[in-house]
């Protein structure tokens, strides 16, 4: 296997992970076995390994310890990798890749993240939702009120649908208002948040709020430059996905160079 061909599908993989809060943790290689590159997230990690002797790439996940990732990986993709003699293997690299992005971004996927939540005692990444837009009532103290008549309503509040239906539209108004002092408030909670917050919190900083807003060139000039480091690193790669839905699981035709899928494989 060349190394253009497992940095391809391992960066485009990390590209993927990267807004739901995902970082990479780096690249081993152990002689006679594979390579690895680890992505780490606030409770679960992924790897993208290939194996030398079976000749083929896997997905893998485990959860997340106080010590790094418990090592109990679970397969949750394979594929073959053997290219004609003479090819590149960089066509066969490209859907491996769309693969691995297509499972990532997948609901069963999504719903692990969510279910892989945990409160852990000292933990800095466990902000929720609610206390998410609790810290921003300070830039819109309406929404004192909206948080109120949301858990009045429906017993809790909807992240995702709360922060589409009050924060989003108040953000847009924000920015197109031309407040800088307000402006630099709202980014600065929005950075802290996205590093204090849970995956949650930071799905809902870059895809449901930050991709939503109208004007994305107002964005990228007025905010974008007044974000930390971390929600700026998050915010770039969050706008490759901005107007792309996620696409349901399906069960792929098999090609010359793909393995089982995860149903197979239980």
């Amino acid at each position: 296997m060349e190394q253009k061909v497992f940095d391809l599908i391992a960066g485009r993989t990390g590209e993927a992970l990267a807004p739901q809060g995902f970082q990479k943790a780096g690249v081993s290689a152990a002689e006679g076995v594979g390579t690895t590159a680890l992505f780490t997230g606030e409770n679960l990690a992924y790897s993208v390994f290939f194996d030398e002797k079976k000749k083929q790439f896997e997905l893998r996940t485990c959860p997340m310890t106080d010590e790094g990732p418990d090592e109990n990986w679970k397969v949750i993709s394979r594929w073959l990798f053997d290219p004609e003699p003479g090819t590149s293997g960089m066509s066969e690299a490209e859907s491996i890749a769309n693969d691995f992005i297509e499972t990532i971004e997948g609901p069963k996927r999504i719903a692990a993240v969510q279910t892989a939540k945990k409160r852990r005692k000292g933990d800095e990444n466990n902000a929720d939702p609610l206390f998410f837009f609790n810290r921003l009532v300070g830039v819109f103290p309406d929404l004192r009120a909206e948080i109120a008549e949301e858990r009045a309503w429906y017993g809790l509040v909807r992240g995702v649908t709360f922060a589409r239906e009050h924060v989003l539209p108040k953000m847009d108004a924000l920015l197109a208002g031309g407040n800088p002092d307000k402006l630099r408030k709202l980014c600065e909670v929005l950075g802290d948040m996205y590093v204090a917050g849970d995956m949650d919190v930071r799905s809902i900083i870059t895809i449901v709020l930050l991709n939503g807003m109208r004007d994305q060139d107002g964005v990228k000039e007025k905010m974008a430059p007044q974000f930390r480091k971390e929600l700026a690193e998050a915010h770039k790669a969050a706008l490759k996905y901005r107007g792309r839905e996620v696409k349901p699981e399906k069960k792929k035709k098999e090609k010359k160079y793909s393995a089982e899928k995860l149903n197979d494989l239980r």
